[in-house]
């Protein structure tokens, strides 16, 4: 989007040729109720937008049309074990948000959360995850393996 006053060149065929931001409005602003009832929580806000000869003026809407979580690499969701007779380190999980995966076998949290549980080595890695080094294997096709 354009700052305020810029003009700017759009493909679009309402917004072809030079056209500057006038005024923008929020949602309850006046000049942007009428339209914060029409589009409801999806509005972000409401511009006077005036070509660059002056003579005409658009009302643009900028709306929400998708709102989703980002999750960073730390609170990306991953498995790990809990033998069944750690009772408290399963209390300690469930404290922090895990939950048993009844069709895996395994615990599920946030990566940052097992790691603070000091449980990376018990991260469960897919089999279609595992790198393959075709270079190095032995006969016996593993690494560092004696033949």
């Amino acid at each position: 989007m354009p700052s305020h006053g810029k003009k700017t060149t759009r493909g679009t065929p309402a917004l072809r040729g030079w056209w500057r931001v006038t005024k923008t409005m929020h949602p309850g602003e006046r000049g942007a109720v009428r339209l914060m009832h029409e589009y409801g929580d999806r509005l972000v806000c409401v511009r006077y937008r005036t070509s660059g000869s002056g003579e005409e003026r658009l009302t643009t809407v900028e709306l929400i049309v998708e709102r989703a979580v980002i999750r960073k690499r730390g609170d990306q969701i991953i498995a790990f074990k809990i033998r069944d007779h750690e009772h408290q380190l399963r209390r300690e999980a469930l404290r922090r948000g895990a939950w048993f995966d009844a069709k895996s076998g395994l615990w599920q949290l946030a990566r940052h959360e097992v790691l603070r549980l000091g449980l990376r080595h018990r991260i469960a890695v897919a089999p279609d995850q595992l790198l393959r080094d075709e270079v190095g294997r032995g006969r016996n096709g593993l690494l560092g393996v004696a033949k």
